[in-house]
């Protein structure tokens, strides 16, 4: 071979052992570094607990007071006084209204001038029949005579108990111009000023009076809960709770009263009287509270936070976390009781860690991260 070709050919096979070279490098060295593994979802996670669970009934309900008394006049005549302060406390037997008597005593003072008149003829009366019982003895007056005093006695009797009872009606007539409280409560607004004239036939009344201690509630339950209400009522005193219209603030708590003899047909209800016993001001006439009657207590069950509670077309499910994965556990609820919810079966376990957030991006057997509380 000629020297000019074998010096080519060298060429050509340095050049391809350089280019060659030059790949492997490249290759070699700029390799893309491997992936890291997924490291799994960021997720929350609280412990399953165990604790009472009450069983609770709500219901709309209002506020009854135990008397409420609107105190009228008995007597017609003038309002001179009104001796109380509108939202006061009174007690039983307080004055709480004054009518003008004058004209009623002077009545009264008629009366009994009559009865002592009545009184004073029956007694002269009733002397001349004992004399005339014994004037008949020696035959000085007749039988007729004797007869004719004795039905004079009887009539002047007849007299002077008329006139006792003119008497004891104008006392009574005298003793309703002053109105009294008949129970312990609070008075409401004053519906009549002193120095109108007042009777009988106004049906507004003067003052209404509330008995506010003890308080009662009504409200009605389903008839489905009766069972549950009676078999309550069997193991002793049921426990109602009062709330307020957005069932965050406890008002009162008392015992169930009685139940409503019958069913309404028109809504399937029947209506329950609780009674507080010292609701303090918590508690005021015809006002709304949202009832709790408390009919079972389920002991020790396992409770989850109810933001862990997850629902799709199998039912309510959680997310266990078991090491770096999540199981999807099926569960059948009970009752809640503030942030949490009892689970009735064997869905979870005290001790087991359910997702409470980030469970939105996860399915059965996804890998996990739990995030430091």
């Amino acid at each position: 071979m000629p020297k000019r070709r074998r010096g080519l050919v060298i060429a050509v096979v340095i050049a391809l052992v350089w280019v060659a070279g030059a790949v492997a490098w490249h290759l070699l060295g700029h390799r893309a570094p491997p992936k890291p593994p997924p490291t799994g979802e960021p997720v929350a996670v609280v412990a399953v607990k165990q604790q009472d669970v009450p069983v609770y009934i709500d219901a709309l309900g209002t506020v009854i007071p135990t008397r409420s008394v609107t105190v009228v006049t008995q007597v017609a005549g003038l309002l001179t006084d009104v001796p109380f302060k509108e939202g006061q406390h009174v007690s039983k037997g307080q004055v709480v209204a004054r009518i003008d008597d004058r004209a009623l005593k002077a009545q009264l003072a008629q009366a009994r001038g009559v009865l002592l008149h009545d009184q004073a003829l029956l007694a002269n009366d009733q002397r001349d029949l004992v004399r005339f019982g014994q004037l008949i003895k020696v035959g000085s007056v007749s039988q007729q005579t004797l007869d004719t005093q004795r039905s004079l006695v009887q009539q002047q009797q007849g007299t002077v108990a008329a006139d006792q009872g003119s008497v004891q009606n104008l006392e009574v007539q005298v003793s309703y111009c002053t109105l009294f409280s008949p129970v312990d409560g609070v008075v409401g607004l004053r519906l009549v000023d002193p120095g109108n004239y007042v009777n009988p036939q106004t049906s507004t009344g003067i003052a209404v009076i509330t008995q506010l201690q003890p308080a009662t509630v009504v409200f009605a339950v389903p008839e489905d809960d009766l069972g549950a209400i009676d078999r309550a009522m069997a193991k002793g005193p049921v426990a109602v709770l009062a709330y307020d219209r957005n069932k965050h603030d406890l008002l009162a708590t008392g015992a169930l009263l009685a139940l409503d003899n019958q069913v309404d047909t028109s809504t399937g209800t029947v209506k329950v009287k609780a009674q507080f016993t010292a609701p303090g001001t918590h508690l005021f006439p015809n006002q709304f509270v949202n009832a709790r009657l408390q009919a079972d207590l389920l002991r020790q069950v396992a409770v989850v936070p109810t933001q862990a509670i997850q629902h799709g077309s199998q039912g309510d499910f959680v997310f266990v976390v078991n090491g770096t994965k999540v199981a999807l556990r099926v569960i059948r609820l009970g009752p809640a009781m503030g942030d949490v919810t009892a689970v009735l079966d064997q869905g979870v376990k005290p001790g087991e860690q359910v997702v409470t957030e980030g469970a939105d991006k996860l399915d059965n057997g996804s890998t996990v991260k739990v995030a430091t509380p």
